[in-house]
């Protein structure tokens, strides 16, 4: 039963990754993380409101800087259980840098543009976002084997069972 849930699970992630479609976003409401608000560097993103870097593609997609967007990488996952995502997180190297980090809840919520979905977050700075979750470092408070994670089609914050399979964003402080 359990090998069903994890291939289903990875059957819907699979079909999200073929829903990458554009954002739509409200035109009436103020954008959230404008993209004046983050310094562009290629592979990654400082946002100048909260001082952290960003790679600009989840775990599963690379860089590629002719084409100005992210594509398949396909020697990492492109979403994990929990407990894989915090041991991807801490083993990382990119952009030059090996101290990359699963995002803490708050920090994974700041990319979240609520005046856009599907998904919610600024695609010009993160072009890789999926319709789907990511994962957050944040274990859920009241029930064991929980963690909380951000669905990018509607940039709703929830916590999911740490078996659940999701994708995956590298912050770090600067």
């Amino acid at each position: 039963m359990r090998f069903r849930t994890v291939k289903s699970a990875l059957v819907l992630f699979a079909v999200s990754w073929q829903s990458c479609a554009f954002a739509t976003c409200l035109t009436s409401l103020q954008q959230q993380a404008p993209t004046e608000r983050y310094t562009l560097n290629n592979a990654t993103a400082i946002d100048t409101h909260t001082g952290l870097m960003w790679l600009r593609c989840p775990l599963g997609q690379q860089w590629a800087p002719v084409k100005n967007r992210c594509e398949q990488d396909t020697s990492q996952p492109l979403a994990t259980t929990w407990g894989e995502a915090v041991t991807l997180a801490a083993s990382a190297e990119a952009g030059g840098f090996n101290d990359w980090r699963l995002p803490n809840k708050s920090e994974l919520s700041s990319l979240v543009d609520r005046a856009c979905t599907g998904p919610a977050i600024n695609e010009a700075v993160f072009p890789g976002t999926l319709n789907s979750g990511y994962w957050s470092s944040t274990p859920g408070r009241r029930e064991e084997g929980y963690a909380w994670h951000v669905d990018f089609t509607t940039g709703i914050m929830l916590p999911r069972e740490i078996e659940a399979v999701f994708g995956i964003y590298l912050v770090r402080s600067i």
